[in-house]
């Protein structure tokens, strides 16, 4: 048996053989992810749109201004012996300045409010988004090793059956093992290939999972130690856990800003039936000059009487206007339409109050059921070591007897087999703590990268 168990250590050594300098710690994968994962990458993004809603919810209520005009040629022709010119031509320009101030509109001011809520949701959002990211990528992280593990247990465990399997065909042919301990060591052999092959498959398919996040293949991965240590939350009151996830969580955060805005919503929709005031005003300024284009033209000389043939006065013009005005607006009617979009916010708002509820409801529970996970893995971890003793012990006393004639195959391989799945259960119950510390403090809003800093000062070489 300490052949057996030495062959598993060589196996998982063979595993991580480039483990050490070139090995990317959980820090080295996670940097990766920041910059690479669709996901988040996604959220930032949509972040960064859903905040342009208030600036563009504020403009309405900003002054707006417009200039227009620009210059202007106009040219008559004129006919007939009563016309004394032919063609006259005028040039200029016009220039005005409207101007545009919202006094009152109600439903443009409850969008505002919505939209800020709107932003800080975008917000809460984003860093849900970022928790939820650390706690993807150890997921990933520490599948990749569980299944490390895994794979080594059961290739030494195939090995071992090998063996058993070869030990019993060799008795077999000199007469001291029967056919039907050939087939009970073959079969155990062949149920432990295919466990080998379901380990390799699942690592494959866990490194791809990993490779998505971070865009990035990884020829080996820093482990966990076997030295990390058994902590306990502080503090130790799962109630106190509660207590902060339900003020600090970002989900619930969200969910909350969410229905605020909600709420303005149907503030805006119902504003469909209140008055709106306006002020208006507006300068305007013009520049005209008329000339005679062609033909004889006559004019009043002021220093005589009458007119003088052939004579033409050209007129320059300079004018200017200001204008202030109010204007209030009363909707009469709008076909229901008022009426439907507030009933559809007031829907709406349902929507997002349900769905905060479900929010505080889940996060409860996750935190709950983290912190006993917590709580029962130190104890379940010390427990699989003590069972990997046992078993092992038991193991190599089965061994014994069955060498010397007193115990059957059927249970030697039994007690192999045995202890593979404590080794098993040992694998998984300690990744499952590690995870469940981060997820913890993703479901109480206080997971950061620091917390990561901690897990990776836990990995070994």
């Amino acid at each position: 048996m300490k052949k057996y168990f030495a062959l598993t250590m060589i196996t998982l050594l063979s595993l991580n053989m480039s483990a050490g300098a070139a090995a990317a710690n959980l820090l080295h994968v996670y940097e990766d992810a920041l910059s690479n994962d669709p996901v988040y990458q996604q959220a930032i993004a949509q972040r960064l749109s859903d905040k342009e809603a208030e600036p563009l919810n504020l403009a309405p209520l900003l002054p707006q201004a417009v200039i227009t005009g620009g210059p202007a040629l106009n040219k008559q022709h004129f006919s007939g012996s009563a016309s004394p010119i032919s063609s006259t031509t005028s040039k200029g320009y016009l220039f005005t300045l409207a101007l545009t101030q919202a006094v009152f509109d109600f439903g443009k001011f409850a969008a505002l409010s919505g939209a800020r809520a709107a932003s800080k949701e975008a917000d809460a959002t984003l860093n849900a988004a970022s928790q939820n990211l650390i706690l993807r990528v150890a997921q990933a992280y520490f599948n990749v090793l569980k299944d490390e593990d895994n794979l080594a247990y059961s290739l030494s465990n195939k090995k071992a059956y090998a063996k058993q399997y070869d030990q019993a065909n060799q008795e077999f042919k000199v007469g001291l093992k029967t056919k039907t301990d050939v087939y009970t060591a073959e079969s155990s052999y062949a149920a432990s290939t295919a466990n080998a092959i379901a380990a390799e498959t699942t690592l494959a398919v866990d490194k791809e999972t990993l490779r998505a996040i971070t865009n990035h293949v990884y020829s080996s991965i820093a482990p966990l130690s076997e030295k990390f240590p058994l902590i306990s939350p502080q503090p130790a009151d799962m109630d106190a856990w509660v207590k902060t996830a339900l003020m600090q969580n970002w989900s619930i955060k969200a969910a909350q800003l969410a229905s605020v805005s909600a709420m303005e919503t149907i503030k805006q929709q119902r504003a469909g039936h209140f008055p709106t005031l306006y002020a208006q005003g507006s300068y305007s300024a013009g520049y005209n000059n008329n000339f005679a284009g062609a033909g004889i033209a006559t004019s009043v000389d002021p220093n005589t009487t009458g007119t003088v043939p052939g004579v033409f006065i050209p007129t320059k013009t300079h004018t200017t206007n200001a204008s202030l005005s109010f204007n209030l607006g009363i909707p009469l009617s709008s076909g229901g339409a008022v009426i439907a979009g507030t009933n559809q916010a007031k829907y709406n708002y349902q929507v997002a109050m349900q769905n905060l509820e479900k929010n505080i409801r889940e996060t409860t529970t996750n935190t709950r059921q983290t912190y006993l996970n917590i709580m029962a893995g130190i104890q379940k971890i010390r427990a699989d070591k003590q069972a990997i003793k046992s078993a092992i012990s038991s193991y190599e006393g089965i061994e014994a007897r069955y060498q010397a004639g007193t115990e059957t195959l059927v249970d030697v391989l039994n007690q192999q087999r045995k202890v593979y799945e404590a080794q098993t259960y040992y694998t998984t119950d300690r990744y499952a703590y590690v995870y469940n510390i981060l997820a913890l403090k993703q479901a109480a809003g206080t997971l950061s990268q620091e917390d990561l800093v901690a897990i990776n000062s836990w990995l070994g070489s």
